[in-house]
């Protein structure tokens, strides 16, 4: 079956995922630039970066979670209950009388988007054959993308328009949209043959994820800010003391939260590994894209934001064209190799030469989005059908949890390698302020010439081309065939 052919029935399904990917993606974007106003308001602006570090360390914390808890409860079921938190979180946000309230609410708002970031992928692969899959992944992960540069103009402009709290309220009428239309459109939960004995779920294992997750989020953040340099050692010694005993857990439950004997398989690991890639080398970096552009070429701040325009048409394009071509030929493995190949090149080219005319900028940026498009949602769907179909959930949010850490440790380690070319360098001259970038394309080249061994060790696999047993009703208890 074509992907055009497979597009009828799901379209209804699909439209839904999309708009709830949306909802959090959006959100993880939109406040930045109403923190002024909110502030102006609210007061206590020294507390400000709280209002969107809570969001994304909630989210990080417990991605994993959202995951697993589909694979126990059912998807629907979990889904629905995350669009009901994200809602009323939403409203907490819309009243919050304070700052510290704001936070606290934007963190209960990062749970539920946790569960809407990553269940609509889990959806996708109960209903789409794997082969057809990454069709269907790529317009989703195209949304998370393009949020990066609609969610601060959204922002902006609704704050202009009426308010900052408007950019809460309104998705009280969104999410209860998107809740009648799942309802209609998300297959009813069912049972399978590994749901008929359930196994209690890991709530120890979320725990210690949660806990591992938000110290390495917040040692990350800290070295990032500047931390003193004993504080950022002891926060990272007991971070790696947190991940350790998390992963030693995790051997132990029938139905882990983290899969790590399926992730430990050469396959799955590879994928992971790459995933991490894409977040040190692609998200990680082009956080920075607005201040080089401004500091180099002199552009403002609204040019500097719309330099982000050509890396998400990249990576839109990347996503779209990849799945489309795997559904067509089945053949998967090109696309990690040419990706990663693509986007080293690409970042090469912005760091060795800081000359470059804006237009050759913008189309190496392109070129950097469209290599890490091409194998961001392939490597998704390689390790959802890899591994066995009742942990399709959380193979998908391991997937997800271990890219935003890429994310994070990725924007903080740039983040003090242009800090520390901007206080070592004189950037007066628009060459200087070029140069001082140079570290951090060439980190970013560097990310991606690994992803590139990575890409090469990647075993053959067969991706299944019939309908997943769980649109009928029946999962099946291993993923795809290998060559």
């Amino acid at each position: 079956m074509s992907a055009t052919a497979s597009a009828r029935p799901h379209r209804t399904l699909f439209t839904c995922l999309v708009l709830v990917t949306a909802l959090s993606a959006l959100d993880q974007t939109i406040v930045a630039t109403a923190l002024p106003a909110i502030t102006a308001e609210l007061g206590a602006p020294w507390r400000a970066s709280w209002i969107v570090t809570a969001y994304a360390l909630a989210m990080t914390a417990t991605l994993t979670t959202a995951g697993a808890l589909g694979d126990r409860f059912g998807r629907r079921r979990t889904l629905l209950a995350c669009i009901a938190l994200f809602v009323l979180a939403s409203l907490g946000c819309a009243a919050s009388s304070s700052t510290e309230v704001l936070a606290a609410a934007r963190f209960a708002q990062g749970v539920g988007g946790a569960g809407l970031l990553v269940l609509p992928q889990a959806v996708v692969a109960d209903a789409v054959p794997a082969r057809e899959r990454a069709a269907y992944l790529g317009p989703l992960g195209a949304v998370f993308a393009l949020a990066t540069v609609a969610g601060p103009l959204l922002g902006g402009w609704l704050t202009d328009l009426v308010g900052w709290r408007l950019i809460f309220a309104v998705n009280l009428p969104l999410g209860a949209a998107v809740a009648l239309l799942a309802l209609r459109a998300v297959p009813a939960d069912h049972r399978s043959a590994d749901t008929d004995r359930p196994h209690r779920f890991d709530t120890a294992g979320a725990a210690l994820i949660a806990l591992a997750a938000s110290a390495l989020v917040l040692v990350t953040t800290a070295a990032g800010e500047g931390a003193p340099s004993g504080a950022v050692t002891a926060g990272a010694a007991a971070s790696a003391v947190a991940v350790v005993v998390a992963l030693l857990w995790e051997r132990r439950p029938a139905q882990p939260v983290l899969p790590v004997r399926v992730l430990a398989d050469r396959l799955p690991l590879l994928c992971c590994l790459l995933a991490l890639v894409a977040g040190l080398g692609l998200f990680g970096m082009i956080a920075y894209v607005p201040m080089w552009t401004q500091g180099a070429y002199g552009t403002s701040a609204t040019g500097a934001g719309l330099m982000l325009l050509p890396t998400t048409a990249g990576i839109t394009l990347g996503m779209n064209l990849s799945g489309r071509l795997v559904a067509r030929h089945g053949k998967w493995r090109v696309f990690p190799r040419i990706g990663s190949a693509l986007a080293a090149l690409a970042a090469a080219g912005l760091a060795l030469d800081t000359g470059l005319p804006l237009p050759l900028a913008a189309l190496l940026l392109t070129l950097l989005g469209l290599g890490a498009g091409l194998f961001m949602q392939v490597v998704v769907v390689v390790a959802q059908d890899a591994g066995p179909a009742h942990s399709v959930g959380a193979v998908t949010s391991a997937l997800a949890f271990v890219r935003e850490i890429g994310v994070t440790v990725g924007a903080a380690g740039f983040g003090a390698l242009a800090a520390h070319g901007l206080t070592a360098t004189d950037t007066t001259t628009a060459t200087a302020y070029a140069d001082t970038f140079r570290p951090v394309f060439l980190a970013a080249a560097g990310c991606f010439l690994v992803g590139l061994l990575l890409a090469l060790a990647l075993p053959a696999h067969r991706l299944d081309a019939e309908p997943p047993g769980a649109s009928v009703g029946v999962e099946t208890s291993s993923g795809g065939q290998r060559d």
